[in-house]
């Protein structure tokens, strides 16, 4: 057998460290699997590979046991996804929006927006100006509001991954008990961790852009949309910062440590630990996963204390004002959100390893 494994990416990712991945499925490896992978360019035998690799390093590795790991990961299957919309875009179409030139903008604005907001501080402090007397005209105008500035910040991570060239796939998920839009965009792995922190955090810098451009507009005039606009994405920002959740800054977090199963790793630590089996784990694992049982305890927390009653606050009052569109509105997001979970669920159960 001559293993030809070519078509694998192999990116260093710290000292020791190597990702290999087949543009879906990755795994880290340590350097002596990179230079094995080096070898198998299909000219050789394993046998062959394995003395070639004791010769020249003094290392006796099983090669026929490595291929068989990777085989049993998903790692030699040749990615066949079928074409999506995104993929139409091509780098030197959007890479001039994350250009040193467009950073600039994006800084210079942000400065504009604290020195206006210095001067005027009423532009942070003033957003009871927001509420209307028609509740449900103003219910339906943040939630229409709200999802179209996610799907804004979710299409920047979708032109930041295909600016490097990566494929991004655009869904619905969840998290704890929110319904999320998401942009899975797994093949940055395959490029140089630096490089990967302009998909993970293109939708934060997108958002923070409309937080400036709109602070800079309030100074000049009051206008109920860009203090929409300023209240959403500045929400939005916040909220990618509850990182025991998968948020961009999750994310931004397990690149900066090279764990690209942070959430995962964290959660085997939690059950080692709960059946006295202690693993030795990385310091940022053991971190994080007690963060993790923090969050997860204050996001039931914040279930039970506030997203139930006030979702029966909302509807106690459709019901004494007679507004059934409200129901309808409350009732469609929490089946979409069973839907969503439910299916996420099933599909997570059905998928074979290394998908």
């Amino acid at each position: 057998m001559r293993p030809d494994l070519t078509f694998l990416s192999v990116v260093e990712d710290g000292p020791d460290d190597y990702v290999v991945g087949n543009g879906v499925a990755f795994v880290n490896v340590p350097g002596i699997a990179a230079t094995v992978l080096a070898l198998l360019d299909g000219s050789r035998t394993v046998e062959e590979v394995r003395k070639e690799v004791l010769e020249r390093h003094g290392a006796d590795v099983d090669v026929a046991a490595f291929v068989a790991g990777l085989d049993g990961m998903g790692l030699l299957r040749r990615p066949d996804l079928a074409p999506n919309l995104w993929d139409r875009i091509r780098p030197g179409q959007v890479g001039w929006l994350f250009s040193p030139a467009a950073n600039a903008v994006v800084a210079l604005l942000t400065l504009c927006a604290v020195a206006a907001v210095i001067a005027r501080p009423r532009i942070v402090t003033g957003m009871s100006g927001l509420v209307w007397a028609d509740s449900l005209a103003f219910t339906l105008s943040f939630a229409v509001g709200s999802w179209a500035l996610v799907l804004v910040h979710e299409l920047s991570h979708i032109l930041a991954a295909r600016s490097l060239g990566v494929r991004a796939e655009l869904s619905l998920g969840t998290r704890l008990q929110f319904l999320v839009v998401q942009t899975k965009v797994t093949g940055v792995w395959r490029l140089p961790r630096r490089r990967r922190y302009r998909a993970h955090l293109a939708g934060m810098r997108t958002d923070l852009f409309l937080v400036a451009v709109s602070a800079c507009a309030l100074y000049v005039a009051e206008h109920g949309l860009a203090r929409l606009v300023l209240a959403i994405c500045a929400s939005q920002i916040v909220w990618q910062f509850l990182f025991f959740m998968r948020t961009d800054v999750y994310y931004a977090l397990a690149n900066a440590g090279g764990n690209k199963n942070l959430m995962a790793d964290a959660q085997a630590y939690l059950r080692e630990r709960k059946s006295g089996r202690d693993r030795d784990r990385p310091v940022g694992v053991r971190v994080y996963a007690w963060f993790l049982m923090a969050g997860r305890v204050l996001g039931l927390a914040f279930l039970v204390g506030y997203t139930i009653p006030i979702t029966v606050a909302i509807c106690r009052q459709a019901v004494a004002e007679s507004q059934p569109a409200t129901l309808v509105v409350v009732a469609f997001g929490w089946a979409l959100y069973l839907w969503v979970f439910a299916h996420g669920r099933l599909t997570a159960l059905r998928s074979p390893p290394g998908s």
